[in-house]
């Protein structure tokens, strides 16, 4: 627990299947996770990343049992924001005050000036002082060039500093919103009040300075890319499609019948082609076969 802080907490989302990846963990973890009581490592496949495994393979565990603040938990195969609200939900459990969001492919920038926890906590305590009613901050992210991180349909420039969503306040007052794994809201808001705008998502203009990331995909082969290339693609198409209906539905936009070719029952996950239509059904909503 840090003075001014409070109890604090990494949330960790991870799927190793290649023991290429398993360097991953340690490279990512080692340099953060002493500054953190507790390390909420969520374990499982994203449910439209299509590949045999559904959990991480052993070695993957045996590392990440070594670290002394380890609370793990595994999942079935479930969408991506529904795997993130884990770390949100054991957080609060644990009475955890801030979550920062961390992922496999995720490093502390090796400048030692961007490595200044010190001042990344006074900053940070500051910041919630000043700021009480925001309850997410950014940190700043290096962007490397294509030979070190191969996009996965980000819209960021390489080469250049980026602000991300990092840090949560009162992690367990929270939810992802909207089926979307960018967008934060109280959780008892629903996805109806965030729609008809009776309750407002939490908005991050603050960034807090002290420690900054990067990030690199050099780990990872072609084939394990390739895969994450298209489930990204996936994802990123039926977070929209889900969005649109929500929002049609209670909006009652003029015009919806026109989309006859996108599935209006938000249940199970797609394929999409490279114009975003589903083109067929991967599962249904709790991960069994199409039903025909």
């Amino acid at each position: 627990m840090i003075d001014g802080i409070g109890k604090t907490a990494i949330g960790y989302s991870y799927f190793i299947h290649d023991k290429k990846q398993l360097p991953e963990i340690e490279r990512g973890l080692d340099p953060l996770y002493k500054q953190f009581d507790y390390l909420i490592a969520v374990d499982g496949r994203y449910i439209n990343y299509e590949h045999p495994l559904d959990e991480s393979i052993s070695e993957a565990d045996k590392i990440l049992n070594k670290y002394p603040n380890l609370v793990m938990e595994k999942m079935k195969p479930t969408f991506q924001p529904y795997k993130r609200q884990r770390y949100f939900d054991i957080a609060g459990e644990l009475g955890v005050d801030w979550l920062m969001v961390w992922d496999t492919d995720d490093i502390i920038y090796p400048d030692p000036k961007y490595q200044n926890w010190k001042r990344f906590w006074k900053n940070l305590k500051l910041y919630a002082a000043r700021f009480p009613e925001y309850q997410i901050f950014k940190m700043k992210s290096w962007i490397p060039s294509a030979k070190e991180w191969r996009t996965a349909y980000n819209a960021v420039r390489a080469m250049t500093w980026n602000p991300y969503i990092r840090l949560h306040r009162n992690p367990g007052q929270q939810r992802y919103a909207l089926d979307c794994h960018w967008y934060f809201a109280p959780k008892d808001a629903t996805d109806e009040d965030l729609i008809l705008q009776k309750r407002g998502m939490y908005i991050a203009d603050q960034t807090i300075e002290g420690v900054r990331l990067t990030t690199n995909s050099a780990l990872r082969g072609e084939v394990q890319l390739d895969i994450r290339d298209n489930w990204a693609w996936n994802n990123d198409c039926e977070e929209k499609r889900r969005q649109f209906f929500k929002g049609t539905r209670l909006l009652h936009i003029d015009g919806q019948e026109k989309f006859t070719w996108l599935p209006k029952d938000i249940s199970g996950f797609y394929r999409y082609d490279w114009q975003g239509r589903p083109i067929s059904k991967i599962c249904e909503e709790d991960g069994s076969p199409p039903r025909t």
